[in-house]
């Protein structure tokens, strides 16, 4: 792994918010109908930050609080797209122009994050999966 000094990605902190496998599997086809009509995702219910260490990623809450960490060596496969939990029609794009990045803990538990750039805009979940992946591999 690379030091701090030649990695640019590391401390690099972005806005993000995520779910866990287990928020998801509470969902019921009111909600999803829900969230197609008005477009809120009351399933993502955590937001804060994304902040890549030397050990792992840490999820910390609006006030920089940690309130995840997620380190390397726990992290079982790291996936760009849908699945059965988070299907394509929880987007309020369907899919077309994002999928979440689902991080599988070597426990089974997976969480399903929405990375977004600089300004808070843009969501950048395929360039963090392939920046992961060859971080990663």
């Amino acid at each position: 792994m690379q030091t701090d000094q030649t990695n640019p990605w590391l401390n690099r902190k972005r806005a993000v918010r995520w779910c866990y496998d287990f928020e998801l599997a509470e969902r019921n086809q009111r909600n999803d109908l829900l969230m197609l009509t008005t477009g809120v995702f009351q399933f993502l219910l955590h937001k804060g930050n994304l902040l890549l260490t030397e050990t792992g990623i840490d999820l910390l809450d609006p006030q920089n609080n940690t309130e995840e960490e997620i380190a390397f060596d726990q992290i079982d496969t790291i996936y760009l797209g849908y699945d059965d939990l988070y299907p394509p029609r929880l987007s309020k794009n369907f899919g077309y122009f994002w999928s979440p990045l689902r991080i599988t803990m070597k426990n089974g538990s997976r969480i399903y994050l929405i990375i977004y750039g600089r300004l808070g805009l843009l969501i950048r979940n395929k360039i963090w999966f392939e920046y992961l992946k060859q971080y990663l591999g």
